[in-house]
C-alpha cells in the first residue's frame, strides 16, 4: 500500500515558475487554475519571498490566473498536463493602468476615423477604416452615431481553452465578439452587402476588426468582432466559411490591445462569456483622443500592397 501511494504522488502533474515584476521576483502572488468554464479554483498556491510558486493538480487543460494588488491579472489559458508530467511557466506582471507596447498597433491614417469603445476593463481605440471598405464602415459608424452600442456587450470570446480547430479550413481562432444594446434591436438597420478583402485589399491579422455575418455572405449588420491572431482563413478565398467569401475587415485596434485581451480571458459557458463584458459607450474620438493615439508607436499599415 505504502508503495501504490507513493507511485500515484508521482503521477500529479506539477507546475512551477517564478513571477517578476519590475525585475525581480514578486512575493504573495495569488496563483489559481481553473477548468475551462469553471469560476471556481481546482488548485491555488502563492509565491514566495523569490517570487517562486509550485501548484500540483489532475491531468487536464486549464486556466492559469496570477493575482497580485496593483497589478493586472495575468491569464494563461490552454495549459495542458499531461499525467506524470512538470510543467514550468514564468509569468512578468504588469503595473495596474501601465501602457504597453503591444497597446500601441498605430496611429490615425488619411481616410480613417478615430473611435473609442468604454469597458469596465478599459477603453479600447479603433480606426474604422472608411476609405478601403466604405460600406462596411458606414454601417458601424451609423450604429455608433445611434448610439446602439452604448448598453451593449461583449458576448463571446474564442481561444485555445474553448475552440476546438478543424483543420484545414477552421484552424485556432482568437477574438472577441460585441453587439449593440439588446434592448435596442428594433432599431437596427438592415443587412449590408459583404465588402470582400479582395476589394477593399484589407487582411484579416490581430488587431483587426471584422464584421460578424451568417453562412450567406451579405447578412452582417451590427455584431463585430476584434481578432486577436492572424486569420486568413477570414480573408476571401479562405474557407472558414463554406462559400470562400470571407469576412468584411474594416478598422484596427491603434490603443487597447491589452484591453482586448482582459476581455477574451474572461469566465464562459462554451464560447459564451459569462457573464457578458458591459459595452459602456462607442463613440467618434474628439481631436484630443486622436493627437493621444499620434503618440503611440506606429506598425506597418495593415492593407495589401
Amino acid at each position: 500500500m505504502v508503495g501504490a501511494a507513493v507511485l500515484a504522488a508521482q503521477t500529479v502533474p506539477t507546475i512551477t515558475g517564478t513571477v517578476t515584476a519590475d525585475g525581480r521576483g514578486q512575493t504573495g502572488v495569488a496563483v489559481r487554475v481553473f477548468r475551462p468554464g469553471e469560476t471556481t479554483a481546482a488548485a491555488t498556491a502563492a509565491t514566495d519571498a523569490d517570487g517562486r510558486y509550485r501548484l500540483t493538480t489532475a491531468p487536464g487543460v486549464y486556466r492559469l490566473e496570477f493575482q497580485l494588488a496593483g497589478f493586472d491579472t495575468a491569464i494563461r489559458p490552454g495549459v495542458v498536463l499531461l499525467p506524470d508530467s512538470s510543467l514550468a511557466m514564468d509569468v512578468v506582471m504588469t503595473r495596474s493602468g501601465a501602457a504597453s507596447v503591444g497597446d500601441a498597433i498605430g496611429e490615425l491614417q488619411p481616410g480613417e476615423v478615430g473611435v473609442h469603445i468604454d469597458t469596465p476593463f478599459g477603453t479600447i481605440l479603433l480606426a474604422i477604416d472608411a476609405k478601403h471598405a466604405p460600406i462596411t464602415a458606414a454601417n458601424f459608424l451609423r450604429y455608433v452615431d445611434a448610439g446602439l452600442y452604448n448598453g451593449g456587450r461583449f458576448h463571446r470570446a474564442t481561444r485555445p481553452d474553448n475552440y476546438t480547430p478543424l483543420l484545414p479550413n477552421r484552424p485556432m481562432m482568437e477574438l472577441i465578439q460585441g453587439g449593440i444594446n439588446p434592448d435596442r434591436r428594433a432599431d437596427g438597420f438592415p443587412a449590408i452587402p459583404l465588402e470582400r478583402t479582395t476589394v477593399t485589399g484589407l487582411k484579416h491579422l490581430a488587431g483587426t476588426v471584422s464584421m460578424a455575418r451568417g453562412t450567406a455572405a451579405d447578412t452582417a449588420t451590427s455584431d463585430f468582432f476584434i481578432l486577436l491572431d492572424d486569420q486568413p482563413s477570414l480573408d476571401a478565398g479562405g474557407k472558414r466559411f463554406d462559400d470562400g467569401q470571407g469576412a468584411a475587415a474594416f478598422g484596427r485596434v491603434i490603443f487597447g490591445l491589452g484591453v482586448v485581451r482582459k476581455i477574451q480571458q474572461r469566465p464562459v459557458e462554451g464560447q459564451n462569456l459569462t457573464p457578458p463584458v458591459p459595452i459602456l459607450k462607442i463613440g467618434r474620438m474628439n481631436q484630443l483622443d486622436v493627437s493621444v493615439s499620434r503618440l503611440l508607436p506606429s506598425r506597418s499599415n495593415r492593407r495589401h500592397q
